[in-house]
């Protein structure tokens, strides 16, 4: 389902570029070397390529637009031969992730939402593809930044960050992460556990989330992180910028070795 800026419907595939990618700008900060939203092809409303380009893009996950919800009558859109949605990568805070999807034979209706604003919503596909990658290091490396921010104000040094993560079903993963930190001549350990479970619209919740010290320097440190990372429970971090509206995802699967990666088909091939 991709949310269309203004309040009518595309009536071209120049309207339909321009739509998608406005819509977009209020989840995602596009780089300006990125290609951004492209038609290709075909006599409107039959479009031979739509090709979406988030390289660069930095998505907002600190606050995201409500996913979009249909109401009222919807009525028979456009039809599109192939799909591309790539991410090589996008940026998530401090960390960043590869995004790759691909699709053919996909049919759009055109609906709208509570605001009366129109919406573009996947009702069939013959054959699609999604991966998303994040790299392990990347991961480490937002965690301590966000660690260190919250550490130096009560000059507390953090040396260093292991993420141990594995695979708890195929849509969940389990974290454990091991910071070490240091104040004056004093070292501890903290433990930050947690759990993600992936829906069939590739939003990732937080749960579970538990914080645990190793001695004096360590329980203290555990003390003031606790305040900081209990704020994310519950929370939605999307791993895609739009959703599959009416088509299911199948197959996914969710892999810890090297990095996380998230893998899952959807249509009928």
């Amino acid at each position: 389902m991709f949310p269309l800026a203004g309040k009518g419907f595309p009536g071209s595939s120049d309207e339909l570029g321009t739509a998608i990618h406005d819509a977009l700008t209020d989840v995602v900060t596009f780089s300006k070397k990125s290609s951004g939203v492209s038609v290709e092809g075909g006599k409107f409303p039959a479009v031979k390529t739509l090709r979406i380009d988030l390289s660069g893009a930095t998505v907002n996950i600190n606050d995201p637009p409500p996913t979009p919800k249909v109401r009222g009558k919807r009525k028979p859109g456009l039809t599109v031969d192939k799909l591309e949605v790539l991410g090589h990568p996008i940026l998530y805070e401090k960390s960043k992730a590869d995004l790759e999807l691909t699709a053919r034979g996909l049919s759009f209706d055109y609906a709208s939402n509570a605001k009366g604003d129109p919406l573009l919503v996947l009702t069939d596909a013959q054959e699609g593809h999604v991966e998303i990658r994040i790299k392990q290091d990347d991961l480490q490396a937002m965690l301590k930044s966000a660690a260190t921010l919250a550490a130096k104000e009560h000059g507390v040094t953090i040396q260093d960050i292991h993420v141990d993560l594995k695979a708890a079903g195929p849509r969940s993963l389990e974290a454990d992460v091991r910071v070490k930190a240091k104040k004056m001549m004093m070292s501890g350990v903290v433990h930050v556990r947690g759990r993600a479970d992936v829906d069939d619209e590739l939003v990732a919740t937080l749960s579970d989330l538990k914080v645990e010290g190793e001695g004096m320097i360590g329980t203290m440190a555990a003390a003031f992180l606790k305040s900081h990372v209990i704020k994310y429970e519950g929370r939605k971090v999307p791993l895609m910028t739009f959703s599959l509206g009416d088509v299911a995802l199948r197959d996914l699967k969710i892999s810890t070795k090297g990095a996380i990666r998230l893998t899952a088909s959807f249509g009928h091939g």
